[in-house]
Parts: C-alpha cells; structure tokens; sequence
C-alpha cells in the first residue's frame, strides 16, 4: 500500500515538475524597461514633392534630429544638432529646403526653423519668446512661403501670418478677433474659413473672398460633429468635411458653406465612424 503512495506522489511531482518546466518554457522573453522609453531608430519618415530625397528623425546624442537621403543611396545627411530636446516636428517646405519645429527647455512654445537639404542655410524663423508657433498650411505650389499662426501680438489667442521660408520675413494676413481657434485655407493658399469655440458650442465661419467678413454657417453643440477638412477642387463653396449630423457615426460628407446644407455623403461605415480623409492634389483624387 505505501508503494503505491510513494508511486503516485512520484508521479504527481513528476507531472508537476514537467507542467512547470512547459509553462518556463511557453513564457515570452522580458523585456527591458529601457526600450519601451527607447528613441526610435528611424521615425516619420516624410518623401520630398519631387520623389528624390526621404526625410526622417533619427537619434543623434540621445536626441531625435532630422536627417535626409536621396532615394537610392545609402548615407543620410544630418541636419540638425539638437543635443537637449527632440525636434517636435518637421516638414519638406519645397524640394530643397525643410522646416521643423522645436521648443526650449520644455516650454512647449515651438518655434519655426528651417535647414537647406545640404545641412546649409539652417535659420530660426520665428525668434520670439513666449510666442507658439503652429502651421497652417506649407502652401504646397509656393516654394518660398507657409501660412503659420502665431500668438505673437495676444498670448491668448493666435494671427494668421504669411512667412518666407528662406529669409524669415512675415506679414499677417488674418488677425483674431480674439475666439478663433482654427484658421483654414483653400487650394490657393487663401484663408477663408475658421472655427470658433467655448468649449461647448463650435461655430463654422467662411467668407467668400479672402479678405471679406466672416459669417457664421452653422454652430454645433459638444454632442455634433461638423468638422471641416478640405475645400473641393472644382467650388470654392463646398468643402470636404466630417460630420455626425442626422446620423449617430462620423462619416465624410461634401458640403455647401453658402446654403449651410449637406450634399453628399463621400463615405460612412455602418459600425465605426471615419476619422481621416486621405487627398491628393495632384490629380485632384481622393484615394481613401
């Protein structure tokens, strides 16, 4: 009898043990806390227009810099030498030329800087303290100048201003009445909508010609979306736009500004809502 005790506990310890060393086994490898805060080795990779050169980020002195190649050829160019903050951001600003973004210390006001492809010509934009600096368009046919908003002139509230990107000199060209929280162009580089909010409400302004008064179109509560995304290629009145309105998911409508109506639904999913459009000038397509 204490023979077969001594066989089925044996037994039992056996299985235990092999059950244990399977589950060691099956256990995925840990991994070091060190790589999930780790740089990315090459990051936002970005084509030039003309299809010659990438741009990326990539570490450099443990911080990310902006660096270039020409498609077909192994050696990057470094352009930057950024040793205490990330570059926030950057973009091509023509074929030879790219503009980025920064911020000291971690104030979060970023100022606009912009660097030749050939690491020449690297230039602070926008040399003002306590100023933030976004883009509002990078004015894709003119190689020389961008539309960038700036709370130069108010700290509370930010102007639309037209600047070269080679020589850092500006002009504004829209300035807020102090409840604008978003400036949009059309095709032709020209602001002529906006949006407003308190928090709650949203409001739509357009104004038919650069310049003119902007007049509200519709004013959606926290509960309704209607938000703009591009102006269409053949009427300067209708505009690409998501919206949740009459409907319970975001879909991708086309939409009249001069009648504040919808007119057609681009696409909706039946089960999610539609977050981006994608768009491409060149052909005026719109490829999903």
């Amino acid at each position: 009898m204490k023979r077969w005790i001594y066989l089925t506990l044996g037994l039992i310890l056996s299985l235990s043990f092999f059950s244990a060393c399977m589950q060691q086994e099956q256990q995925p490898p840990l991994l070091p806390l060190e790589d999930f805060f780790r740089n990315p080795q090459k990051t936002s990779l970005q084509l030039s227009p003309d299809g010659e050169h990438l741009a990326f980020l990539k570490p450099w002195e443990n911080r990310l810099n902006v660096y270039v190649q020409k498609i077909g050829e192994d050696q990057a160019t470094r352009l930057t030498s950024t040793t205490e903050r990330d570059i926030a951001g950057f973009g091509w600003a023509n074929n030879q030329r790219i503009a980025y973004v920064q911020d000291k210390g971690g104030d979060e006001n970023f100022r606009l800087y912009a660097v030749n492809i050939d690491a020449t010509n690297d230039m602070e934009l926008t040399p003002f303290e306590e100023v933030r600096v976004g883009i509002v368009d990078d004015l894709e046919d003119n190689p020389e100048e961008m539309i960038i908003q700036m709370n130069k002139r108010d700290k509370r509230v930010f102007d639309a201003y037209r600047i070269n990107i080679n020589t850092g000199e500006m002009e504004m060209i829209a300035e807020n009445p102090g409840n604008i929280s978003r400036w949009i162009t059309d095709w032709d580089g020209n602001i002529r909508l906006a949006t407003t909010t308190d928090g709650v409400n949203t409001s739509i302004l357009y104004r038919e010609q650069p310049g003119g008064e902007f007049k509200t179109v519709i004013t959606t509560t926290f509960k309704e979306t209607l938000s703009p995304l591009y102006f269409t290629f053949n009427d300067k009145d209708v505009i690409y736009a998501l919206s949740n309105l009459n409907r319970d998911k975001d879909a991708i409508v086309k939409y009249d500004l001069k009648n504040a109506k919808e007119l057609e639904i681009i696409y909706k999913h039946p089960e999610v809502d539609v977050s981006t459009l994608l768009i491409r000038k060149n052909g005026k397509k719109l490829p999903g």
